[in-house]
C-alpha cells in the first residue's frame, strides 16, 4: 500500500471539500442580500403604486439594537410630599398622586396649545417632571407620558402625566403616574429595520392608499403587564417603532424585536394638537 499516493489523495479532496464549502458559503450569503436587496425595492414599488409617501426623515439602513426593560409602578406616599415642588398643591396619595391648584393662582394656556407653554411648571412643581414628554392635547386634557433615556413609553397608564382644564382654559389640577426602578435587562438583540416595520404594517393592511408616514421614532411599548391595583409586580417593556401617519392622525406600533403589529385602542392611538 503506497501511504504517500493516500496521504495526497486525502489532502487533494479535503482541498477540493473546503474550495466547495467556501463557494456554498457566498453564493448563499449572496442570495441572501440580493433576497434583502428585493424585498427593500419591492416594499417601495408597492408604496409608490398604492401612493403611500414616506416623508419623515431618511429611514436608518444600518443594524440596530434593543432589548426588553422591567418598570415597577410608584406607589406615592406621605414622604414624596416632602418636597418643595409640591408646596401650595392640595395633594391625594395612591398609585396615582392627584394635585389640585391654587384656584387664586390659576395656570392659564392658550387656545392653541404649545408643549412650551408647561415646560417651566412641569419642571419646577411636578416630581420627575424632567422625564415626561408631551403627548397630545385633546379636549380638555393635556397628556404627557414617561420616558427612560431618549425613548418614550408609549401610553402607559403607570408613567403617566395627565393635565385636567375648565372651561377658561386654566389647569385646576393634574394627575400623576410614575414607573420606578426601571432596568434593562437580557442581551441586546438585532432591532428589525423601520422599512421592514412598514412592510408588515402594509401587508395586514393598516396603511391605507393615499397615506403618509410623517414621521417614527423608536420607544418603548408595553409587553408583560402584572401590575393591578393591589400590587406593584413588574412591567416587562419592549422596544417599539411608532409611525405616526398623516401628521397625526393616527399612530401605529409595531413590536421592535418581533415584528408583530401591537394592537392599541384606536381612540388611544390618535392624537390632537
Amino acid at each position: 500500500m503506497d501511504w504517500s499516493k493516500i496521504k495526497t489523495i486525502f489532502i487533494i479532496t479535503f482541498l477540493v471539500l473546503n474550495v466547495y464549502l467556501m463557494y456554498e458559503y457566498f453564493n448563499i450569503k449572496g442570495m441572501s442580500q440580493e433576497r434583502e436587496l428585493f424585498t427593500r425595492e419591492s416594499i417601495d414599488e408597492r408604496l409608490k403604486a398604492d401612493d403611500i409617501t414616506i416623508s419623515s426623515r431618511p429611514l436608518p439602513k444600518e443594524e440596530l439594537r434593543g432589548q426588553y426593560i422591567s418598570a415597577k409602578p410608584k406607589v406615592f406616599k406621605e414622604e414624596d410630599l416632602d418636597n418643595p415642588k409640591l408646596d401650595g398643591q392640595d395633594i391625594i396619595l395612591g398609585k396615582e398622586m392627584t394635585s389640585f391648584l391654587d384656584s387664586d393662582k390659576p395656570l392659564k394656556i392658550s387656545n392653541k396649545f404649545e408643549s412650551a407653554e408647561l415646560d417651566d411648571f412641569i419642571k419646577n412643581h411636578i416630581l420627575f417632571g424632567d422625564e415626561y414628554r408631551f403627548w397630545e392635547k385633546r379636549g380638555n386634557t393635556i397628556t404627557y407620558y414617561q420616558k427612560f433615556g431618549d425613548k418614550l413609553i408609549y401610553q402607559n397608564k403607570n408613567g403617566k402625566l395627565t393635565f385636567l382644564l375648565n372651561e377658561d382654559n386654566k389647569i385646576v389640577s393634574y394627575t400623576q403616574t410614575y414607573l420606578e426602578d426601571i432596568e434593562e435587562y437580557a442581551d441586546d438583540r438585532k432591532l428589525i429595520q423601520p422599512i421592514k416595520a412598514i412592510e408588515i404594517l402594509y401587508e395586514n393592511h393598516y396603511l391605507l392608499p393615499q397615506s403618509e408616514i410623517t414621521d417614527y421614532e423608536l420607544g418603548y411599548h408595553t409587553y408583560v403587564d402584572t401590575s393591578t391595583s393591589q400590587t406593584s409586580i413588574s412591567q416587562v417593556l419592549t422596544p417599539a417603532w411608532r409611525f405616526e401617519i398623516n401628521g397625526g392622525e393616527e399612530n401605529l406600533f409595531v413590536h421592535g424585536l418581533e415584528g408583530q403589529i401591537l394592537e392599541l385602542n384606536k381612540e388611544e392611538t390618535k392624537k390632537v394638537e
